[in-house]
């Protein structure tokens, strides 16, 4: 059996006198792209500044490819792990100088910088900008030479925070990309956040789902806080039944896969069912995502021969159905 890349036990960590993150067993697997899923304040990036080591937990412990790791790392270990902020800051001077000078910082013997560099360089399809000055860089430029920095020294593990924020269509395509080259290399872990729970999905071959600081399995598609009393959960806009009746529980998800749409209200023993707007409708992997507006925004996934079935066009009005069994309290 192949050793994690990470193994976390009864971490926490605390700021301002609350818990930020609460995980009590966490392993991540080495040699596969990992999306970290959740909303802002979710936890991602203090989670991803424990795996770089750039911070250490209140409590609990970390073992790194199976060897108990701190913020004092072995140079071996501190090589094996790059991490790209999600402003990351470049120094003035050249592209070039920049991935020479993070190659000298990791003790890398200077007869190999040139060679690493430019390696680096191609693999994010910058080696045309190897002279120019970043502080002529586009955002997108900027966040693909840190990647290469990152890369420069071939590190086992790529961390990246918030990678796709703030970049336009085609930066998004071509880190990507880069992304998904990096972690299909032999023996190369991708461990990255995002907020768009979509994008993780489609890119990563498995997730970690954060919400409040914990680890939940539950879906992250259809996720509404609010309040549970009697088996209803209250998300301030619709009222949601459950078979769930959890003290403090300030959370709900909605199985996308166990929504039934339909044009008309369905005569059933289904306790939820909303009328809503459908808003958006998606091709993906191996269905079809349905976005409808019932107040709160829903995520439907269907098949191709539903939707033609239903004849569903944008703007429709339509129900969504659902058993309370369906839904996730926490």
């Amino acid at each position: 059996m192949t050793t994690p890349a990470y193994q976390l036990r009864n971490i926490k960590v605390s700021y301002k006198q609350q818990c930020v993150l609460d995980i009590a067993d966490l392993s991540l697997p080495q040699n596969k792209c990992i999306a970290l899923l959740g909303d802002n304040g979710a936890g991602k990036s203090t989670l991803l500044n424990l795996l770089a080591f750039t911070a250490t937990a209140d409590e609990g412990n970390i073992l790194l490819f199976g060897q108990q790791a701190s913020s004092s790392l072995s140079t071996k270990q501190r090589q094996s792990i790059a991490y790209v902020s999600q402003h990351p800051l470049l120094l003035n001077g050249s592209v070039n100088d920049n991935i020479m000078l993070s190659l000298k910082l990791q003790g890398i013997e200077a007869r190999q910088h040139k060679d690493l560099a430019q390696t680096a360089l191609k693999q994010v399809n910058l080696a045309h900008l190897a002279q120019q000055s970043t502080t002529t860089l586009s955002g997108g430029e900027l966040k693909r030479v840190a990647i290469a920095r990152a890369i420069a020294y071939q590190p086992d593990i790529l961390l990246l925070d918030e990678p796709f924020s703030h970049l336009d269509q085609h930066h998004y395509q071509q880190l990507e990309a880069i992304i998904r080259q990096f972690s299909q290399r032999e023996n190369k872990t991708v461990i990255f956040s995002t907020h768009n729970r979509l994008q993780g999905m489609a890119l990563a071959d498995s997730t970690i789902n954060l919400v409040d600081g914990k680890v939940t399995s539950s879906p992250l598609l259809n996720l509404f806080h609010g309040k549970l009393n009697d088996h209803v959960f209250n998300t301030g806009k619709l009222q949601i039944h459950t078979i769930s009746n959890i003290d403090n529980a300030h959370n709900i998800a909605i199985d996308p896969n166990e929504i039934i749409i339909s044009k008309h209200a369905l005569e059933s023993s289904m306790r939820n069912c909303f009328k809503g707007r459908l808003t958006l409708i998606a091709e993906e992997i191996d269905a079809i995502r349905l976005t409808v507006d019932c107040g709160e925004t829903f995520h439907v996934l269907i098949s191709q021969e539903s939707l033609t079935q239903l004849g569903l066009s944008i703007g429709n009005s339509i129900y969504l159905s659902f058993k309370s069994t369906a839904t996730k309290v926490f």
